[in-house]
């Protein structure tokens, strides 16, 4: 079975316009110098003026009836935003959502204390520091700064060619990672690169959607989405790939049969398509082989259930170190919301006892992740929201 021929591979179930996004994505890093230069100039008076002066534009949007409001929960474009929109009404706190040509926009406004406020699908008070999702976004900036403050995180480096790429690859040990450097969902990431080869073809499928792209080691084990609010970590979200076990007797390809019989009903079926042979073979591995006994395969880089993998909230039983380690770099960060994208074998052992880090902070996590788990206790997060107004 495969994917309709209109949806890119690499950008999985989330896919965008390349042009689009290679411009939108290309920008963000490339202004970025000019953005910190302006940054002393930037002060609660002069955002107010920028505000004063784009204040017309929506109004005249509205009058030509191109832009429009609406009270519809349906039509908020994520889960992300139905969390909180469904935790408003809960509070008694009129939402309202955008459309602009009648597509409906990840920007909303809530009325708080009589007062309208707009914002980006999560709703975080103006008066408190924003500064670094000026960057935080931009994986080579982000791993430079953790860095610099003895965060863990993978070793790598940014490249614009593909000769660059194949030099942080010879200078390095397989297994790499390969990326956009701004973007998110997982979106035109590689995984489980061991030859040049391998290497060039990532390297081509991340430059379809930024100019700037991340080659890094790839830390082994599960990635968890962590969630930093208000100087707090308040969940913890496991996600795996799909993945199969062998017994040594099944062929992989009987291997996902079964495993797509014997899955939950909110899982997705993994689909056996060109994608999945080609990442296979990257670990030497065919539809025919017979997996030994007791080995762990994963089937695709993309994780989660609609890929046919996991999730689970696992915050109760993360190690206090992990957890502590997490809020260092959301205190450092100094920002009210952060979604911290980490890789860690085992998340209820001592950190030191393994090779771990932090891969990415994200400015607009999906905190409903931690609402829907497949298994775990839901966690409330958009609650946590909503308390920054109090």
């Amino acid at each position: 079975m495969s994917p309709s021929k209109s949806i890119c591979p690499d950008c999985g179930n989330n896919p965008v316009n390349h042009t689009m996004e290679f411009i939108d994505e290309t920008l963000s890093v490339f202004m970025q110098p000019l953005f910190d230069l302006l940054k002393p100039l930037r002060t609660k008076h002069v955002d107010q003026l920028i505000d004063y002066i784009l204040l017309p534009f929506p109004w005249g949007f509205r009058k030509l009836g191109l832009l429009k409001y609406h009270d519809e929960i349906e039509k908020a474009p994520t889960d992300r935003t139905k969390v909180i929109w469904n935790e408003a009404k809960k509070r008694g706190i009129e939402m309202q959502g955008i459309t602009f040509l009648g597509k409906p926009l990840e920007h909303h406004r809530a009325k708080i204390k009589g007062k309208w406020e707009s914002f980006e699908s999560l709703p975080i008070p103006p008066y408190l520091n924003i500064d670094s999702y000026m960057w935080m976004d931009d994986k080579a900036q982000l791993k430079t700064f953790f860095n610099k403050n003895t965060i863990p995180t993978p070793s790598g480096k940014n490249a614009t060619t593909q000769r660059e790429a194949l030099n942080i690859f010879k200078r390095g040990t397989a297994p790499f990672i390969v990326k956009p450097q701004a973007g998110s969902r997982g979106r035109h990431t590689t995984t489980h690169i061991y030859t040049e080869d391998e290497m060039i073809t990532a390297f081509k499928s991340a430059k379809k959607l930024c100019h700037f792209v991340i080659v890094e080691e790839q830390l082994m084990g599960s990635i968890y989405r962590a969630t930093y609010i208000n100087g707090k970590v308040v969940g913890v979200v496991r996600g795996d790939p799909p993945r199969i076990i062998g017994d040594g007797k099944h062929m992989v390809k009987e291997l996902i049969v079964l495993k797509n019989m014997s899955k939950h009903k909110k899982v997705n079926d993994v689909l056996i398509n060109q994608n999945l042979q080609y990442f296979l073979k990257r670990q030497q591995v065919t539809l025919q082989s017979i997996l030994e006994k007791g080995r762990i395969l994963d089937l695709s880089e993309k994780i989660g259930i609609s890929y046919g993998g996991f999730a689970a909230e696992e915050f109760p039983k993360t190690h206090p170190k992990i957890i502590q380690k997490i809020k260092e770099a959301g205190d450092l960060l100094n920002a009210p919301i952060i979604g911290f994208d980490v890789i860690i074998e085992d998340i209820t052992a001592d950190p030191k006892s393994q090779r771990w880090g932090i891969i990415e902070a994200n400015s607009l996590p999906f905190i409903d992740l931690h609402h829907f788990p497949l298994e775990g206790k839901s966690i409330n997060v958009a609650s946590l929201v909503w308390d920054l107004w109090s």
